[in-house]
């Protein structure tokens, strides 16, 4: 077949376009892959800190105002086998009584978007629902545990006179009120009448009355609001979101003697700032414990396929201040707690009561020989939250805490006969969630934790692969391109040319020229 020289310049054109546009293209998913592989995962990052600030009527803030989860209240009550034996000198032998628990549902309520959208105020309200078939008994099982109204009417006499004291003995015994105490699960946690209660609010001035009219741990608490917090949203700076400004309109505490202990700082514990570090400190402000609580990474821990970082109290974080000097402004009046334990009288209407990790754990040794069936374990016992990194999403949290009373001997109250100096375990709680189970939550999770890495890992190599191809094929053909035209030339230098498969026979039937054939040429 003839092939015209138009039609042959035509077809190199074509060939050469395609070598140029192979070359590029592997050029361009060459670079692609590099930077696929060097700031994919920025670029993604970026768009999910996009959606985590908090603004109105976006999918985050929705989860954020109705959490898809039901948290769950443990409570651990410490059962006093031997009261009459305890008052007459031997150690307390407790019993733990427990899991008792309640499912809870969460929901921001009152919400209000500052105007510039930088700050949002909010209240949060919770429901309890018992569980009976999660707890060991019912509401009306009953404990015995120390009266703890009586101890903290005789502690606010305790600098009173000897008469007043003994009056006021007197009047104990009206009411025959006794160290010991037998009452119901239900009654000490949601609120039972208690005739000192009652006394208090009636003979005290205004601004000492109590909130409640009943004595219970959680009174008041089922389907209530906790406060008024104002927060930041994130919009301005993503690192921010969460963060507490104010509480009941106040932007610090005011019980400690120093700005630092007063501080209001990080989350309510609902939400954390996107893109945690290992070296990073959280904190958690919590009303009730009356301080921001600082967290530290401890290690990495997998839930549902997800690595998260579990954050825990530091070890001193209820130490002295010989074992750490940040904890001098916590101190009544030069009186400081024992180790591992956080006196929150000043905010808890003057009651004699202390804060511990359960079971005395990371506290004082000595606390634990004054009882017998105390036994602190780290994993049973320690506050726990684990945090998924990248969005700043608790995916596990066991917020730990045993309250504590503190018996002091008075010598004119003969309620307090065969009373010595303890700190007494009441009862421990465990709240939060042990597992993520919402499955729409974990989808969507697991997509914004392992969909960029995994589109990286796919992209990158197959640019890489296609890209090293298409550029090997462009060199290919260019090398066999250049031996050719070697081979062409290398004929053509020593006067012979070269065969070609359209070359017909001679007229001597031969496709070998004549003896004259380069003559003839």
């Amino acid at each position: 077949m003839v092939v015209s020289k138009s039609e042959g310049s035509g077809r190199r054109a074509r060939t050469w376009a395609c070598l140029v546009f192979a070359s590029l293209v592997g050029i361009l998913l060459l670079i692609g892959g590099v930077l696929v592989y060097l700031l994919f995962g920025d670029f993604v990052a970026g768009m999910i800190r996009q959606e985590i600030p908090l603004r109105d009527g976006s999918q985050f803030t929705d989860a954020w105002m109705h959490p898809p989860i039901r948290p769950q209240l443990r409570i651990y009550f410490f059962n006093t086998t031997n009261p009459d034996e305890f008052l007459r000198g031997e150690r307390p032998f407790l019993v733990e009584m427990g899991p008792y628990t309640w499912e809870e549902e969460w929901e921001k309520v009152g919400v209000t978007w500052g105007d510039d959208g930088q700050t949002v105020k909010y209240s949060i309200k919770k429901t309890y629902r018992f569980r009976r078939d999660l707890s060991i008994g019912d509401e009306d099982d009953r404990i015995t545990i120390p009266n703890v109204p009586m101890i903290a009417s005789i502690n606010q006499m305790r600098f009173a006179g000897k008469l007043v004291q003994q009056a006021f003995s007197s009047m104990l015994a009206l009411l025959k009120q006794e160290v010991f105490n037998s009452t119901t699960v239900g009654d000490v946690v949601w609120g039972y009448d208690h005739p000192l209660i009652k006394l208090g609010n009636d003979v005290l001035p205004p601004e000492k009355k109590l909130p409640f009219d009943k004595f219970g741990f959680f009174v008041d608490k089922n389907n209530s609001l906790e406060g008024v917090y104002e927060a930041k949203t994130g919009i301005d700076d993503v690192k921010n979101v969460g963060s507490i400004i104010s509480y009941q309109g106040k932007h610090k505490l005011d019980f400690w003697s120093t700005e630092e202990c007063n501080e209001i700082r990080g989350t309510e514990g609902t939400v954390f700032p996107p893109d945690v570090l290992r070296n990073q400190t959280l904190s958690i402000f919590n009303m009730n414990l009356c301080q921001s609580l600082p967290l530290v990474y401890q290690e990495d821990v997998i839930h549902h396929g997800i690595t998260t970082f579990r954050f825990v109290p530091p070890r001193n974080v209820f130490g002295t201040p010989e074992e750490n000097p940040k904890n001098k402004c916590y101190c009544d009046a030069g009186n400081c707690a024992p180790s591992g334990l956080f006196n929150v009288s000043k905010c808890q209407f003057g009651s004699p009561i202390m804060l511990s990790w359960p079971h005395f754990y990371e506290a004082d040794p000595q606390l634990l020989e004054g009882f017998d069936g105390l036994s602190p374990e780290k994993d049973k016992h320690q506050f726990q939250i684990d945090v998924v990194p990248v969005m700043g999403i608790g995916m596990r949290a066991a917020v730990r805490s045993q309250v504590n009373l503190v018996m002091k001997k008075l010598e004119y109250f003969q309620q307090l006969e065969g009373v010595r100096d303890l700190i007494y375990p009441i009862l421990w709680f465990e709240d939060g969630i042990e597992e993520l189970s919402d499955e729409d939550t974990l989808s969507l999770l697991n997509l914004a934790v392992h969909a960029p890495d995994t589109a990286r890992s796919i992209m990158y190599p197959t640019m890489f692969v296609v890209g090293s191809l298409l550029l090997l094929a462009s060199a290919f053909f260019l090398v066999k391109k250049y031996l050719a035209t070697e081979r062409k030339d290398d004929f053509f230098g020593h006067g012979i040319p070269l065969p070609t498969k359209s070359s017909r026979p001679l007229e001597n039937g031969s496709r070998t020229p004549p003896p004259d054939y380069d003559e003839a040429a």
